[in-house]
Protein backbone atom coordinates (compact mmCIF):
# COMPACT_ATOMS: atom_id res chain seq x y z
CA UNK A 1 0.00 0.00 0.00
CA UNK A 2 3.10 2.51 0.82
CA UNK A 3 3.73 2.07 -2.86
CA UNK A 4 0.61 2.82 -4.22
CA UNK A 5 0.22 6.36 -3.06
CA UNK A 6 3.67 7.27 -4.64
CA UNK A 7 2.87 5.56 -8.00
CA UNK A 8 -0.85 7.50 -7.64
CA UNK A 9 1.19 11.08 -7.11
CA UNK A 10 3.16 10.23 -10.13
CA UNK A 11 -0.01 9.02 -11.98
CA UNK A 12 -1.39 12.62 -11.03
CA UNK A 13 0.88 14.89 -11.33
CA UNK A 14 3.00 13.58 -15.06
CA UNK A 15 -0.46 14.99 -17.04
CA UNK A 16 0.29 18.32 -15.31
CA UNK A 17 3.81 18.29 -16.48
CA UNK A 18 3.50 17.42 -19.61
CA UNK A 19 0.79 20.00 -19.91
CA UNK A 20 3.82 22.36 -18.72
CA UNK A 21 6.17 21.50 -21.21
CA UNK A 22 3.76 21.65 -24.06
CA UNK A 23 3.53 25.26 -23.07
CA UNK A 24 7.09 25.51 -22.82
CA UNK A 25 7.11 23.81 -26.52
CA UNK A 26 4.83 26.52 -27.59
CA UNK A 27 6.43 29.24 -26.12
CA UNK A 28 9.68 28.47 -27.84
CA UNK A 29 8.42 28.03 -31.07
CA UNK A 30 6.68 31.16 -30.85
CA UNK A 31 9.31 33.65 -29.56
CA UNK A 32 11.37 31.65 -32.51
CA UNK A 33 8.45 33.18 -35.05
CA UNK A 34 8.81 36.53 -33.43
CA UNK A 35 12.66 36.41 -33.29
CA UNK A 36 12.37 35.48 -37.17
CA UNK A 37 10.14 38.23 -37.48
CA UNK A 38 12.25 41.13 -35.42
CA UNK A 39 14.76 40.24 -37.94
CA UNK A 40 12.75 41.46 -40.60
CA UNK A 41 11.61 38.52 -41.59
CA UNK A 42 7.83 39.93 -43.01
CA UNK A 43 5.88 36.78 -43.57
CA UNK A 44 6.71 35.78 -39.72
CA UNK A 45 4.95 38.41 -38.23
CA UNK A 46 1.07 36.85 -38.47
CA UNK A 47 2.19 33.75 -37.74
CA UNK A 48 4.00 34.83 -34.65
CA UNK A 49 0.86 37.01 -33.77
CA UNK A 50 -1.46 33.94 -34.23
CA UNK A 51 0.81 31.50 -32.16
CA UNK A 52 0.89 34.35 -29.35
CA UNK A 53 -3.07 34.96 -29.79
CA UNK A 54 -2.80 31.02 -29.04
CA UNK A 55 -0.83 30.99 -25.95
CA UNK A 56 -3.12 34.43 -24.56
CA UNK A 57 -6.35 32.52 -25.19
CA UNK A 58 -5.01 29.76 -23.16
CA UNK A 59 -3.58 31.65 -20.17
CA UNK A 60 -5.17 35.35 -20.64
CA UNK A 61 -3.10 35.58 -17.13
CA UNK A 62 0.14 35.22 -18.60
CA UNK A 63 1.92 38.94 -18.97
CA UNK A 64 4.38 37.12 -20.82
CA UNK A 65 2.29 36.06 -23.70
CA UNK A 66 0.53 39.51 -23.76
CA UNK A 67 4.11 41.32 -24.62
CA UNK A 68 5.19 39.36 -26.98
CA UNK A 69 1.61 39.10 -28.41
CA UNK A 70 1.57 43.60 -28.20
CA UNK A 71 5.45 43.70 -29.95
CA UNK A 72 4.47 41.57 -32.33
CA UNK A 73 1.52 43.56 -33.31
CA UNK A 74 4.05 46.74 -33.33
CA UNK A 75 5.95 44.79 -35.83
CA UNK A 76 2.60 44.66 -38.15
CA UNK A 77 2.78 47.97 -37.54
CA UNK A 78 5.98 48.53 -38.71
CA UNK A 79 5.35 46.56 -41.50
CA UNK A 80 2.31 48.23 -43.10
CA UNK A 81 2.33 50.35 -46.02
CA UNK A 82 -0.23 53.12 -44.91
CA UNK A 83 1.13 55.39 -42.67
CA UNK A 84 -2.16 55.52 -40.60
CA UNK A 85 -1.72 51.78 -40.45
CA UNK A 86 1.34 51.98 -38.92
CA UNK A 87 0.56 53.40 -36.02
CA UNK A 88 -2.74 51.67 -35.90
CA UNK A 89 -1.16 48.69 -35.54
CA UNK A 90 1.78 49.53 -33.60
CA UNK A 91 -0.88 51.54 -31.00
CA UNK A 92 -2.94 48.49 -30.38
CA UNK A 93 0.60 46.66 -29.85
CA UNK A 94 1.59 49.32 -27.15
CA UNK A 95 -2.02 49.16 -25.38
CA UNK A 96 -0.97 45.40 -24.81
CA UNK A 97 2.16 45.83 -23.78
CA UNK A 98 0.85 48.17 -21.50
CA UNK A 99 -1.80 45.48 -20.15
CA UNK A 100 1.18 43.36 -19.62
CA UNK A 101 3.21 45.15 -17.74
CA UNK A 102 0.21 46.55 -15.42
CA UNK A 103 -0.81 43.09 -15.01
CA UNK A 104 3.00 41.96 -13.46
CA UNK A 105 2.75 41.11 -9.82
CA UNK A 106 5.36 40.07 -7.28
CA UNK A 107 4.57 36.16 -8.01
CA UNK A 108 5.85 37.17 -11.52
CA UNK A 109 9.10 37.54 -10.50
CA UNK A 110 9.42 34.14 -9.00
CA UNK A 111 7.66 32.26 -11.93
CA UNK A 112 9.71 30.87 -14.31
CA UNK A 113 8.87 30.29 -17.77
CA UNK A 114 11.57 28.41 -19.64
CA UNK A 115 13.90 28.96 -16.85
CA UNK A 116 13.48 32.70 -16.83
CA UNK A 117 11.39 35.19 -14.42
CA UNK A 118 8.19 36.27 -16.25
CA UNK A 119 8.55 39.47 -14.93
CA UNK A 120 12.19 39.91 -16.10
CA UNK A 121 11.12 38.60 -20.04
CA UNK A 122 7.91 40.82 -20.32
CA UNK A 123 10.05 44.22 -19.21
CA UNK A 124 12.71 42.89 -21.97
CA UNK A 125 10.00 42.49 -24.47
CA UNK A 126 8.21 45.65 -23.33
CA UNK A 127 11.64 48.07 -23.41
CA UNK A 128 13.25 46.60 -26.49
CA UNK A 129 9.92 47.49 -28.07
CA UNK A 130 9.55 51.16 -26.74
CA UNK A 131 13.37 51.67 -27.70
CA UNK A 132 12.85 50.76 -31.19
CA UNK A 133 9.90 52.77 -31.80
CA UNK A 134 10.51 56.16 -33.00
CA UNK A 135 10.46 58.28 -29.89
CA UNK A 136 8.70 61.24 -32.46
CA UNK A 137 5.84 59.70 -33.02
CA UNK A 138 5.34 57.17 -29.44
CA UNK A 139 7.15 58.83 -26.89
CA UNK A 140 8.21 55.71 -25.19
CA UNK A 141 12.05 55.52 -25.47
CA UNK A 142 12.12 56.85 -21.51
CA UNK A 143 9.90 53.99 -20.53
CA UNK A 144 11.95 51.52 -22.27
CA UNK A 145 15.18 52.81 -20.66
CA UNK A 146 13.82 52.70 -17.33
CA UNK A 147 12.54 49.10 -17.82
CA UNK A 148 15.75 48.09 -18.98
CA UNK A 149 17.68 49.68 -16.05
CA UNK A 150 15.42 47.97 -13.86
CA UNK A 151 16.39 44.69 -15.49
CA UNK A 152 19.85 45.46 -15.05
CA UNK A 153 19.52 45.95 -11.36
CA UNK A 154 17.21 42.87 -10.77
CA UNK A 155 18.60 40.78 -8.49
CA UNK A 156 17.19 37.75 -10.69
CA UNK A 157 19.48 38.57 -13.34
CA UNK A 158 22.37 37.19 -12.02
CA UNK A 159 20.41 33.42 -11.95
CA UNK A 160 18.44 33.81 -15.26
CA UNK A 161 20.04 31.91 -18.18
CA UNK A 162 23.05 33.09 -19.32
CA UNK A 163 20.90 33.58 -22.88
CA UNK A 164 18.75 35.97 -21.47
CA UNK A 165 21.32 37.69 -19.86
CA UNK A 166 23.42 38.00 -22.99
CA UNK A 167 20.24 39.22 -24.20
CA UNK A 168 19.96 42.07 -21.76
CA UNK A 169 23.02 43.26 -21.93
CA UNK A 170 22.55 43.70 -25.79
CA UNK A 171 19.32 45.67 -24.84
CA UNK A 172 21.84 48.11 -22.50
CA UNK A 173 24.32 48.44 -25.45
CA UNK A 174 20.67 49.23 -28.08
CA UNK A 175 20.03 51.63 -24.80
CA UNK A 176 23.71 53.47 -24.91
CA UNK A 177 24.20 53.57 -29.01
CA UNK A 178 20.39 55.49 -29.34
CA UNK A 179 21.37 57.99 -26.41
CA UNK A 180 24.53 59.11 -28.38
Amino acid sequence: MRFLVPLLSVALVAPLLSAYAQYDDQLAQAVALYKSASRGERGEVERAIAAFEALARRDPSQPLYGAYLGSAMALRGRDAWMPWNRIRHTEEGLERIDQALAALRPVHDSQLLRGVPVALETKLVAGMTYIKLPDSVFHRRAAGVKLIQELLRHPALAAAPAEFRAAVNRASETVRETSR
